[in-house]
Order: structure tokens, then C-alpha cells, then sequence
């Protein structure tokens, strides 16, 4: 099966800027060159050290715009900037969170009407991640009637830090990222601020090394796994 992608408006819902790239930088270059649409929802970011570097808003937000541009984004919002909410999204009230995501002006469920929506992974070691990812299923539950836009694709994406979790990531979905590596490592090196090196799990190598062992349980080259809620044909 295969699915014709030229059709399909993406949304990806990304905690902090660099997330989009690190779990669907191979899917965001293969819907754009199939013709599609990708709109891109960052939660937050804002100024903090980090081990191996640090967090500088203005810097990160620089670094989105620029993989933006690369990546042809055709939308994407920032929707709670600052240290209020970086790294303390847990503590914002979940309603709070999925009324961004669910009916936010700028970048949402309703105003982009989206055919596939890729979120973080549920088990996440990173409070972030796991508010945003709680916060999006909650938006993409199925509700009856025409009341509000249900994606017929609901993905949870992969991300290296995810090796460190006692729920294991267990993919059923696999893109075929093969011609699309190269572009997904050029992107992630736009975010030079929170690229790290060999051997910590966000460095590109070993993001290639992800994409490569992925790849080879699907019989291609390199691929992006996501664990898939709901796939409607």
C-alpha cells in the first residue's frame, strides 16, 4: 500500500524547533515534492543551558525560520514563546494546550484542516514532549458530526532520546526516506545551536544511524517509523 502524498496537507505538532526535523525530516521533503502541503505547530521555546550548550530564544527561533525557508514549509506558528513556558509545559493546563492545537488561529486542526497529523511519542523522558503529545491525541480524538475536522492520519513520531524510555517505541508505519536523508541532515544542521556530537543520541550520525536500522526492518535504504493511531483509507 502505498499513499499518494500529493493530496495530503501534513501537520506536524513539534514541542520545541528542531523536533519537526528530528522525527519527519524525511516525510516534510517527500510530501512537498509529491505536491503536498506541510504546516508545521511548535509549542515553545525559550532561554536556558542545556548539557553539551544551550537554549537562546532569538537564536532558536532564527534557526526555525531558516529550516522553514529549506524545508517549504507552507505554514508554521510558534505559539508559546519564553521561559514561562519552556521545559514547564507540564505544568500549563492540558485544556490550555489542546485549544492551541485543536483551534488555534494561525496553526491548528481547524484552520488547517490537516489529512495526516504527526505528534511526539507519548513516553517521551521529556516533560514537553509528553504534555504536547497527551495534548494532541486528546485534539485528534474522533468526534461525530461536522463539528471539527478529524485527520484520517494520526502518527506518533520517533526521536532519539526515545532509546531512553521503559515503554518501548514499537513502529507499525515506516516512510522510505531513502532519497530524502541527505535533505533531513541538512535541515537538522540548520539548527546548529542544538546539533550535539558523536556520541550523544542527538548528533547526526546517529540520526543516520536511526534512519539506516529503520530502513533495513522495511527492506529500503533509510526510513522514519511512527507508531500509527488511526489510518482511515
Amino acid at each position: 500500500m502505498s499513499l499518494d502524498l500529493a493530496w495530503q496537507r501534513l501537520l506536524v505538532v513539534a514541542p520545541h524547533p528542531d523536533d519537526e526535523v528530528l522525527g519527519c525530516g524525511g516525510l516534510i521533503p517527500k510530501v512537498k515534492k509529491a505536491g503536498g502541503e506541510v504546516h508545521v505547530l511548535v509549542m515553545t521555546v525559550g532561554s536556558i543551558a542545556q548539557y553539551g550548550g544551550k537554549s537562546d530564544t532569538k537564536v532558536r527561533i532564527k534557526e526555525l525560520e531558516r529550516v522553514a525557508k529549506f524545508l517549504r514549509f507552507d505554514s508554521y506558528y510558534l505559539a508559546l514563546p519564553g521561559d514561562k513556558y519552556h521545559l514547564c509545559l507540564d505544568q500549563v493546563p492540558k485544556k490550555k494546550l489542546v485549544d492551541i492545537i485543536e483551534s488555534g488561529e494561525k496553526v491548528s486542526l481547524s484552520a488547517i484542516k490537516p489529512t495526516m497529523v504527526c505528534i511526539p511519542y507519548l513516553h517521551s523522558t521529556n516533560q514537553d514532549h509528553v504534555a504536547v503529545a497527551e495534548a494532541a491525541f486528546t485534539a485528534c480524538r474522533p468526534v461525530g458530526g461536522k463539528s471539527k475536522p478529524i485527520p484520517k492520519i494520526v502518527l506518533s513520531y520517533e526521536q532519539p532520546e526515545i532509546s531512553w524510555s521503559r515503554a518501548v517505541f514499537n513502529p507499525n508505519f515506516f516512510v522510505d526516506i531513502g532519497s530524502e536523508i541527505r535533505t533531513k541532515i541538512e535541515a537538522l544542521k540548520l539548527y546548529s545551536s542544538q546539533i550535539r556530537k558523536e556520541p550523544h543520541p542527538r548528533s547526526a550520525e546517529n540520526i543516520v544511524r536511526i534512519a539506516e536500522s529503520r530502513g533495513r526492518q522495511v527492506g529500503v535504504k533509510a526510513a522514519e517509523a511512527f507508531e500509527c493511531h488511526r489510518l482511515v483509507l
